[in-house]
This record gives C-alpha cells, structure tokens and sequence, in this order.
C-alpha cells in the first residue's frame, strides 16, 4: 500500500532524506517548501516518494531495494499521480534519487517506460573563492540593482511584477513564506523586472539558488550580476549558497564557475513521457 502523509507527518520521513546530499526533500520535510509525500508505512517509513510542490518533479528517497514499495508505488503513478500530473498540465514524469542506488532500482521500476536521463551539476562556494566583480558598477550602466522585498514588488512602479512574483511562488507556498525564508536580487531597466537570482529552496542556513533572466535580456551578464548580490546577501548573513543546474546549460554552469562556485557533485535525473 503506498499512503499520503499529512505536512503534520512529514517529519517521520528525516531519516529517510538525510541520507542523500540534496536540499530539495530536506526543505520539504522540514515544511520550509511546498510538496506532498507518499510512503510505504504511516509510522515508520522505509520508503518514500516526495512531489515537489510546485515543481513538476518527484524524488524518491529510502530503501532503494524495497521490493514492496517498488512495485506498489509504480501500481500508484499509473493509476493514481499520472492522472493528478495531467489534470495540472504535465506531460512527463521526471524524477531523481536520493542516492545513486536508485539509478537502478528505477530501470526496474520502470521497465515498461521508455526511460531517458540527463545529469545534474551542484555547486557550493565559499567566500574565499567568491568573486564580487558582478557587483561592480560603471556610470553609464543602464541597469539597477534591487532586492526583492515585499515593499519593492508592491510599490506600483514596476510594470511586470508578475514576472517576480510568478518566480516566487514557483518555489514558494506564498509570498509570505519566501519573504519570511527566502531573500533574492532583481536586476531593474526602465523599471521592469529583466533578471532574478533569488532562493528557491531552504533547509537550514543552505539557500538554493532560482535564477532567471528574460530572453531578451540574456548574455549580458545580468544573471551573474543578480547572483553576485545574492551570494554577498548569503555571506553577510551566515548563509551557504547552493547552485544546481543541469550539466547542459551551459550559461548557468558557467555564471556559478565565475562567481566562483566549485563542483561538489553530480547525480542523474530520469523522464517519460505521460
């Protein structure tokens, strides 16, 4: 049987993510982000999938070799998750694990599937290797620099808001909670919104990285100049930054090598199609 925690229950499962290197199910373990988590036992779980939020991606933690769990939570994704990930707009199943055991296990899981993968490529920095330049500016620079406040964004004079708030609560459950835990940039021209670094995952003193720059304003270096404020904000407060991108974007590995992040690991993620 596969069951639904309640965010009540969410904690029964710290064992089972503290065994993997990533953020994003520690935060929603812990309630700091949005998502829902279904395991193999109410009390003691030994097995879990977890569904972020308002991401579209699932991760599974625990018992890699839970043949029960492995074979009921297959049975739930078709019968039960696909028709919910449909009816929300999604079209593919994309998935990670905690740990690389997992990697296996889903070839199993999933055998039925045309299975594909890519890589993923996290970066944490120290402020020894920080490089501030982005944060350097010229007299004739037509952008501005702002922080992403809730009296900034509800000030009346930036005409895309949407634009930032949309960011928030793709990671967020509300504006309230990313102001209360989260913190980011915003590059300004003309007073619209045309990049945001800003924390799209915590847990702890470890804030994830979300960054976006409109299309039209990308290779300027607008993404880089946002992130160097944002990782300045991260080391005056204490705080551990933490990048994660896929290997193949390749600007986004780039700007982390630049501010002076360095590779602390890679892990594998799995799609297919609905």
């Amino acid at each position: 049987m596969i069951y639904e925690l309640d965010n009540h229950q969410f904690h029964r499962c710290r064992d089972l993510v503290n065994r993997g290197v990533n953020i994003e199910e520690k935060a929603i373990v812990e309630g700091t982000n949005p998502g829902r988590i279904f395991v193999d036992h109410i009390e003691k779980p030994r097995s879990g999938l977890i569904w972020q939020g308002n991401h579209d991606g699932f991760i599974f933690v625990g018992d890699s070799r839970n043949e029960a769990f492995n074979q009921d939570v297959k049975r739930y994704i078709d019968e039960v998750i696909a028709f919910e990930a449909k009816a929300q707009g999604l079209n593919w199943f994309e998935c990670i694990g905690n740990h690389p055991s997992w990697y296996t296990a889903f070839h199993d899981i999933f055998h039925d599937k045309k299975l594909d993968s890519w890589d993923q490529n996290v970066y944490m920095i120290c402020p020894d290797t920080f490089n501030a330049i982005g944060k350097e500016r010229h007299q004739d620079d037509e952008f501005t620099v702002a922080q992403l406040t809730k009296e900034f964004l509800h000030q009346g004079t930036i005409e895309n808001v949407a634009f930032a708030i949309t960011k928030i609560l793709d990671c967020w459950e509300s504006e309230e909670r990313f102001f209360e835990q989260g913190m980011g940039y915003c590059i300004l021209h003309n007073q619209s919104i045309v990049s945001i670094c800003m924390s799209g995952y915590r847990y702890k003193d470890i804030h994830g990285t979300a960054i976006e720059t409109l299309p039209s304003y990308r290779g300027r270096k607008l993404a880089y100049k946002a992130a160097s404020y944002f990782v300045d904000h991260c080391f005056a407060r204490g705080y551990r930054p933490y990048w994660d991108c896929m290997e193949d974007n390749h600007p986004s590995n780039a700007v982390a090598r630049n501010l002076g992040f360095v590779k602390e690991f890679g892990y594998k993620g799995y799609m297919f199609k609905l």
